[in-house]
């Protein structure tokens, strides 16, 4: 044995990123990187390497003002997308950013009160109306420190939302307020989507109790995918 060290790396997964020019894009105009593909081989999935890698993508966004922007574009990256996520990336990502945003939330406990759509959530009491309405800014502020799309920070908000309501009843034995709370925040998720999915409400031929009944089939199910995030 000489001392040195022999490493044997294997192929466990790859993530492909597009760059992208966005001037237009508010609060301010950058890069967009967006996740074209991304694979782990059967082998080394349930391991944690997914999460990993999507996290080492945001870590390259956070850094590339620094490291990289100098000697290319001078712009910096602004938004982290994801390019048609098949379902299970879609609970990957919703994963990894609900966990940035808690630690977000941590580490800016101090200074919320500098960013409006984070200080609402800490104002009003689960039991008010005024909690589950849209954060104040639209959720430019959060989509920026977070480097995701306007559409993420409100999922982020709802499952955050859903985890204030589920610690609230652990503790509360009004069953008239919980079932209310409850309502509050089905009405919430069921506005969000009925913004987000116009096209597909229109095209139910069935008139309004279609509609309802399509909202009530979304909101179902997601309801369970945010409930298995908080596992």
């Amino acid at each position: 044995d000489d001392g040195t060290s022999t490493f044997r790396y294997s192929l466990a997964g790859y993530i492909t990123l597009f760059h992208f020019h966005t001037p237009f894009r508010k609060p301010k105009s950058g890069i967009i990187v967006r996740v074209c593909q991304a694979l782990i081989l059967p082998t080394y999935q349930r391991a944690g390497h997914g999460s990993d890698l999507l996290l080492s993508v945001h870590e390259y966004a956070a850094r590339y003002l620094n490291d990289y922007a100098s000697t290319s574009t001078g712009m910096d990256i602004v938004e982290v997308n994801v390019e048609d996520p098949a379902p299970g990336f879609v609970a990957l990502r919703d994963s990894v950013d609900y966990k940035r945003f808690v630690l977000l939330l941590e580490s800016m406990r101090d200074t919320i009160d500098k960013l409006p759509d984070l200080k609402y959530l800490q104002k009003y009491p689960v039991t008010s109306k005024e909690y589950f309405q849209p954060a104040p800014d639209g959720g430019l502020s959060l989509a920026s420190l977070l480097k995701i799309t306007k559409r993420q920070t409100e999922v982020m908000h709802e499952i955050y939302k859903l985890a204030a309501v589920e610690e609230w009843k652990h503790g509360s034995k009004d069953n008239a307020q919980i079932q209310q709370v409850e309502t509050n925040y089905r009405l919430m998720i069921k506005k969000s989507l009925k913004s987000h999915r116009t096209e597909e409400l229109g095209a139910c031929e069935g008139g309004k109790e279609e509609q309802k009944a399509l909202l009530a089939k979304w909101f179902d199910q997601t309801h369970s995918h945010y409930r298995k995030l908080l596992l």
